[in-house]
Order: C-alpha cells, then sequence, then structure tokens
C-alpha cells in the first residue's frame, strides 16, 4: 500500500511540476497519471465559480498512443471537461481564463496564449519540471447573448510504457 501511495504522489507531482529534476515516468504506470490527470483536471474546473456555471459536459477520460509508438505501447491519459458559462459571466471569460493561467504561472508555469478565432483562445501551460501539459481553450458566444460562452480544459499526462491495446491494465482503466 505504501509504494502504491508513493507512486501516486510523484504521478501527481510529475503532472504538477513540482517533481525534481530528471524526474522519469519509469515507476509510474497509466494508472497514476490517470488519476494525477484528473486531479489536475478537477482542480482547473474548480476554479470557476459554480455561480457562473451553466453546465459541465463533455468530461472524458481516456488513453491515447504516444506519437510515433506504432507497437501502441506507450499511452498517455487525457483527462477534458468542458464548462459552458452563464450568459451573465460571458464578458468574463477571457478574465478567467487569464485567472488560472496566473495561478500556474505563479508556480512556475509558462503560459502560451494563441488565437484560434475570432472567438475562440487557447492558453498552453507547460513546466519543466512537468511532463504534463495543460491546455484551456476559452469560446465566446457569437450572437453577443452570452449564451455558449465556453471553458475547455484539455489535461495531457505523460507518455508511459504499457502492455499495449486490449492488456488487461488498459481493461482494468475501463478502455
Amino acid at each position: 500500500m505504501k509504494k502504491t501511495a508513493a507512486v501516486l504522489i510523484a504521478g501527481v507531482l510529475l503532472l504538477s511540476g513540482c517533481a525534481a529534476d530528471g524526474a522519469s515516468t519509469a515507476t509510474l504506470s497509466l494508472a497514476d497519471t490517470k488519476s494525477s490527470a484528473q486531479l489536475v483536471r478537477n482542480t482547473i474546473s474548480g476554479q470557476i465559480s459554480a455561480d457562473i456555471t451553466a453546465s459541465v459536459s463533455q468530461v472524458s477520460d481516456a488513453s491515447e498512443t504516444c506519437d510515433g509508438d506504432p507497437q501502441s505501447d506507450m499511452r498517455l491519459w487525457r483527462s477534458t471537461a468542458l464548462t459552458e458559462l452563464t450568459p451573465e459571466a460571458a464578458g468574463k471569460i477571457d478574465l478567467i481564463q487569464q485567472t488560472i493561467a496566473g495561478i500556474y504561472e505563479g508556480k512556475g508555469w509558462t503560459s502560451t496564449a494563441e488565437r484560434l478565432s475570432d472567438t475562440s483562445t487557447m492558453v498552453t501551460l507547460e513546466n519543466p519540471s512537468s511532463l504534463a501539459v495543460i491546455e484551456i481553450t476559452a469560446t465566446t458566444d457569437v450572437d453577443g447573448t452570452g449564451t455558449g460562452s465556453t471553458l475547455f480544459v484539455d489535461i495531457a499526462g505523460p507518455c508511459v510504457k504499457t502492455d499495449g491495446p486490449g492488456s488487461d491494465e488498459l481493461k482494468q482503466l475501463g478502455e
């Protein structure tokens, strides 16, 4: 039990950017990165006040094959959530996105903002001490009513070695 707790704590530290230099995924399982990615996603989503949340949808958790791995043995865990804001809060969406990014910047993360369209901006958060990448996409309504303004949180954990597609490990994770 102590070993499992230690590995889980290491996973959270790797994803949150608090790990020591030279951190490795050698001791992490996909289950460890799943828990950590979900925790980070829930923490960020929890920064959005219930008072301005109209709904939360597109909550997903799944593993993906890492780029460049034809055997699909190297996988990462992705956790997402889409929060639709109330019409009254739509005008504050950029501020909410910048505030969340600022919290992570204060912890040593760097943020890069990219304008995706006239109504959408994505902030990517990275930390050299973390193996995770955080993306927060803010989309404003197009009709001016405030309806449909959303924040999409996407956490991609580190690539870890698995037993591949169809393995017991993936089955236990609901894959």
